[in-house]
């Protein structure tokens, strides 16, 4: 959904904004909701899609684009040949949200990434893989991270108890949260294991999320699997992700981070600007996120082991969850708040 928050400000920037999306797919049904002007597309070819890159091409002159931004690797190939091809000529702005898995230096990829005009990168670890990785120019890429309004969050703002009264949690009980897709990837199985190590019983896990659409569940049904097999269905609680995502966050005294590697947790940093002390994996972007471990805590990824330390360690000691606590909030609010994200580093 970070497309449409892009749209939105800058909508409120005074830009005139038209989001291209495919039917009835998730961003259109947000731009909807927004109230955000969409145009509808074919979903693209990956690649040399070029009688959907002529219609695209003819949109962006309809329309009198003057900068192009798009964020899907998937629209890079059909958004070079839109350039070479329009009548219009454009900006094309490429925010990039995920890792360079391998290097790409080669003429195809080099030739790609030629027509890109800016390069975003959410964080300064991201900037420099693509320094390493590609033949992209130093002087194309620029780190701008995800801002969180947390104005937004804060309107559904309620008291801890009460959160946890209207989530059927223990008000009595600390709240462990895990937010984010239902996938391996995500670690949620990692988080049942370091609990399960705990043996203890004044917490309860709240998971939020659910498995990536149109794909398989088998991992949401063999975590559930598991947790009965443990024993814990009695303080394990499963909710789906929705747009009163503070409610959660408003429950919750721990938040836990455990994917293998995630690019920028946006709920990580949510997390942060609620001044909920953060365990985080360290790997990938949550590192620096959370400022090498100043802002939170790091395990190793697939650690149940060092994670059930962390935990026990921030259930056990309250003055150090505030401590944290008040670290990442400090941090979420000199790096990652609403405005922040509009300066080039």
């Amino acid at each position: 959904m970070n497309t449409v928050r892009y749209a939105e400000w800058m909508q409120e920037q005074g830009y005139t904004v038209k989001l291209f999306c495919v039917g009835n797919s998730p961003i259109h049904l947000k731009a909807q909701k927004q109230n955000i002007d969409f145009i509808l597309v074919a979903r693209n070819k990956k690649y040399f899609d070029l009688l959907n890159a002529y219609k695209v091409a003819r949109l962006v002159s309809h329309y009198k684009a003057d900068i192009v931004w798009f964020r899907d690797t998937r629209d890079m190939s059909l958004l070079s040949w839109v350039k070479k091809i329009s009548s219009k000529k454009f900006k094309l702005l490429y925010f990039q949200a995920m890792q360079l898995g391998v290097v790409k230096k080669d003429i195809l990829h080099t030739a790609r990434f030629s027509a890109i005009d800016y390069w975003v990168s959410t964080l300064a670890f991201l900037k420099q893989q693509v320094i390493e990785k590609t033949n992209v120019s130093k002087e194309k890429i620029h780190v701008i991270p995800i801002g969180v309004d947390r104005a937004l969050l804060e309107k559904n703002t309620i008291e801890k108890e009460e959160a946890k009264r209207q989530l059927g949690l223990n008000p009595e009980k600390k709240c462990i949260s895990i937010i984010g897709r239902i996938d391996p990837l995500k670690g949620q199985h990692i988080l049942i294991n370091a609990a399960q190590l705990l043996h203890r019983d004044d917490f309860e896990i709240l998971i939020v999320g659910e498995s990536t659409r149109n794909e398989s569940n088998r991992y949401e049904i063999e975590l559930k699997q598991k947790i009965r097999s443990l024993g814990m269905q009695g303080s394990v609680f499963f909710k789906p992700y929705s747009d009163s995502v503070a409610t959660y966050y408003s429950a919750t005294d721990i938040f836990v981070m455990a994917s293998k590697g995630e690019t920028f947790g946006t709920v990580t940093i949510e997390a942060m600007s609620f001044g909920i002390p953060v365990i985080g994996t360290e790997s990938s972007g949550t590192p620096e996120l959370l400022d090498k471990g100043k802002a939170g805590l790091l395990f190793e990824p697939d650690n149940a082991e060092e994670l059930s330390n962390m935990l026990r360690l921030l259930l056990e000691d309250i003055s150090l969850r505030e401590e944290i606590g008040a670290k990442g909030k400090r941090r979420f609010l000199t790096h990652y708040s609403a405005g922040k994200h509009r300066r080039f580093y």
